[in-house]
């Protein structure tokens, strides 16, 4: 225990001189100015310094002569130095990674001082980069305008299918686990006990195609986020994903309540009896409780009441009839696509119903997307209205053939990669308010939802909910 602390003090010691070099006769008086105690060599013992320091081959190297020696890091560990620096670096990257030609910068970014590569103890830049341990950084040529570069990354290995739908699932989890923490967060360190708590087993990194637990976090960028708090590292729902969790938890209060209303002036109060924590204005982004509901409008609105402003549910069954309807008269275009002035004429003089722009990108976003003047199906919804015009009069076909005759019908293979996903069958899943499958193995068969309404899981079902992007 003792000559490890040593060896790690020699390291930290070494790396604030030029060079990472000491001369050999200043080691005793630095290492007393720099630690603030007595160097004692018998403690590890040995009776000379020079024994002990070639006792530490992997950490230290002893050269020249006489008064002309020095110590210095060895280049094992220079490289392990150099290659936790660089990890920093890339971690410090909103892509986790840059180019070659702006090391010196992004160096200088990072650590606020500028780069001598000498300190690592090579003269090039390239020379120590060779000697990176396997499987830690990705390195890519690259053209750059009129000349070349390299791209270096973080390491990533490419999970399997099997991982990939692992980590789906654990996303899932890791919402139920924070839906049940105040202000829908929790340290860092704290997270893999709770898991095991929550879920009565171990959190095995391993099982996703991870290393570390924070590889897994980044793998779920639309769910989760870490956050610097002081010292403490925390992992908090995005504001997406908080939202969605307060929306539900705030249907909730008002669905149990005794007249399935609450006034809005109570409603903090009912939230924290039911709760046991306040709402979470602060991580929400707002300061009163009614801007809160102002963002949960999927779930619950705020209406005027003869005892003033209150919070009731929202209607789904009138959402699912509107969502169907939109679906209907969008899936007619050729296209895809509408002016929006002539799409809610339509609905108006068709159906009968009046529809804002904002009950379009707030209730039915995971159907439609709204871009300008015009309003389309979402990219999921034109592949699945591909797909009813495949299943064709019989309106079924079995799964195994879908992807060759969607093929043979339109000329162009299934977009499945464009769309984030490894299969056919996992495609149809998120399709299943339009289709359904039924059956197992090379049995299985997709047809179409006769009574096609959009999921009831939810008032609005952005496919990134259900389906963290791959990652």
């Amino acid at each position: 225990g003792q000559l490890i602390t040593f060896t790690r003090e020699i390291v930290d010691m070494l790396k604030t001189l030029p060079g990472c070099k000491l001369a050999f006769y200043k080691f005793i008086p630095r290492y007393h100015h720099h630690f603030g105690k007595q160097c004692r060599v018998a403690d590890y013992g040995y009776t000379k310094l020079k024994d002990l320091l070639e006792s530490l081959p992997h950490v230290i190297q002893i050269i020249g002569e006489g008064a002309k020696t020095f110590i210095t890091l060895a280049h094992k560990a220079q490289v392990r130095r150099f290659t936790n620096d660089l990890l920093k670096m890339l971690k410090n990257q909103p892509e986790k990674q840059f180019l070659l030609s702006s090391f010196s910068l992004v160096f200088e970014k990072t650590f606020f001082k500028p780069l001598s590569i000498y300190d690592y103890g090579v003269c090039h830049l390239t020379d120590i980069l060779t000697d990176i341990p396997e499987n830690t950084i990705f390195t890519e040529d690259v053209n750059e305008a009129t000349k070349s570069d390299t791209m270096i990354s973080v390491f990533r290995r490419d999970q399997t299918q099997e991982e990939v739908m692992r980590t789906r699932g654990f996303a899932k989890e890791v919402v139920e686990l924070l839906r049940h923490s105040p202000d829908l967060s929790i340290c860092f360190n704290k997270f893999i006990p709770a898991y095991h708590q929550h879920f009565g087993r171990q959190c095995r990194v391993g099982s996703y195609g991870m290393t570390k637990l924070i590889e897994l976090f980044e793998a779920i960028p639309d769910t989760v986020e870490i956050r610097e708090d002081g010292e403490e590292r925390m992992v908090q729902l995005t504001k997406d994903k908080m939202i969605w969790v307060v929306g539900e938890q705030v249907e909730c209060v008002v669905k149990t309540s005794r007249a399935r209303c609450v006034a809005l002036v109570e409603l903090e109060e009912e939230y924290q009896k039911m709760f046991g924590h306040l709402m979470p204005l602060g991580r929400m982004g707002v300061g009163r409780v009614e801007e809160a509901v102002e963002l949960l409008q999927s779930w619950v609105r705020v209406v005027n009441g003869k005892e003033g402003k209150m919070v009731v549910t929202v209607d789904r069954g009138f959402i699912r009839t509107m969502a169907s309807n939109v679906r209907r008269l969008l899936v007619e275009q050729d296209e895809g696509h509408m002016d929006l002035g002539d799409f809610i004429e339509k609905m108006a003089t068709r159906f009968g119903s009046h529809i804002e722009v904002e009950m379009l990108t707030r209730d039915l976003s995971y159907l439609v997307e709204v871009k300008g003047d015009k309003v389309f199906l979402t990219a999921l919804q034109l592949c699945a209205r591909d797909i009813e015009v495949v299943l064709g009069d019989l309106g079924k076909l079995p799964v195994a053939e879908l992807e060759s005759q969607y093929e043979a019908k339109f000329g162009r293979e299934m977009p499945l990669e464009p769309l984030g996903f490894d299969s056919v069958s996992e495609m149809l899943i998120a399709m299943n308010d339009t289709l359904s499958v039924r059956g197992r193995g090379i049995r299985k068969i997709v047809s179409v939802n006769k009574s096609a309404t959009p999921s009831l899981l939810s008032p609005s079902r952005p496919s990134s909910i259900l389906l963290p992007p791959l990652g």
